[in-house]
């Protein structure tokens, strides 16, 4: 009995990790990022943020071949001047994307539509609908053959600046035996060489990620908006079965968090936390419960 619920599990999971874009699935992810970065004006100030975030992941696939997806996704930043540790701020967002990869006939589309309710703020006051937010992904897949897929799609949310719309599309290419390409542009791409196989990967990634977090009353319900986009070299290494421990450094290019007033795209200097800063290196590291299905079927 047990095999057979291990082998219904693996089966899931492989389904799952198809559903979204890559060759493998994080059944449990967590890690930190940190960024550093003296400010633009002649301040000097330097501006120090932390972030830390935790992703679950639970599938579920019906005998049809249509699979339940649901997640729960969370981050905290803090943000802090180094010159003045008086200023600190926290920013946090959790969210739960609900949906379903649908299966044709013939197993060559796969539509995946999804749900996101978010909630994203500082906070420090009593959550009401200013903090709330809803998004969705609706994302077709086409399978070539075992080693390429086509995928094309919509991305919407309902962000704290007004309604976001962003065109998805992407490949992926299994080009050797060591080398994969996967990911949706313009979100998250990456080029990843095995180094040795079932243990160690490295590789090339880009990411571009926008979030907003209203701000409390007492902030006059501002929102800091957060364009992050990142190149970053990561390196995987499975320290036991499929524990997994992943580092990246790389660097930021993107828009850095800034104050924006309350119902305007008009962006205010009165918080020194939210100020134009430097290009600077990130970091990050973290741990994940992973499975790799491109693994699973050798």
């Amino acid at each position: 009995m047990k095999k057979q619920l291990a082998l219904l599990f693996t089966i899931i999971i492989i389904a799952a990790a198809e559903a979204i874009a890559q060759p493998f699935v994080d059944l449990v992810n967590v890690g930190t990022q940190t960024f550093s970065s003296n400010y633009k004006d002649t301040t000097r100030w330097k501006n120090k943020t932390d972030s830390y975030y935790l992703n679950l992941f639970f599938p579920k696939e019906f005998k049809n071949g249509n699979t339940f997806i649901i997640r729960i996704n969370s981050e905290t930043m803090n943000a802090n001047l180094k010159s003045d540790s008086s200023y600190s701020s926290r920013l946090s967002y959790v969210s739960m994307p609900i949906g379903f990869q649908f299966l044709s006939k013939d197993k060559r589309w796969k539509t995946i539509a999804i749900v996101i309710p978010k909630l994203a703020s500082d906070f420090k006051s009593a959550v009401n609908d200013k903090d709330f937010q809803l998004g969705g992904i609706f994302l077709e897949n086409y399978i070539v053959n075992e080693k390429l897929k086509i995928k094309a799609g919509l991305y919407y949310n309902r962000e704290a600046f007004g309604d976001f719309y962003m065109p998805l599309v992407g490949i992926d290419w299994a080009a050797t035996s060591r080398i994969n390409l996967y990911g949706i542009l313009p979100t998250n791409y990456k080029v990843e060489f095995t180094l040795v196989p079932n243990k160690l990967y490295t590789g090339l990634n880009f990411k571009s990620y926008t979030r907003s977090f209203r701000l409390s009353a007492q902030d006059n319900y501002d929102y800091v908006r957060y364009n992050e986009i990142q190149l970053k070299l990561f390196m995987d290494y499975f320290i036991y079965k499929k524990l997994l421990v992943f580092g990246e450094i790389g660097y930021s290019i993107g828009k850095d968090p800034l104050q924006y007033k309350y119902n305007t795209s008009d962006v205010v200097y009165y918080n020194p936390l939210y100020t134009p800063l430097k290009p600077y290196p990130t970091f990050n590291i973290g741990l994940a419960y992973r499975l790799r299905f491109d693994l699973m079927k050798e």
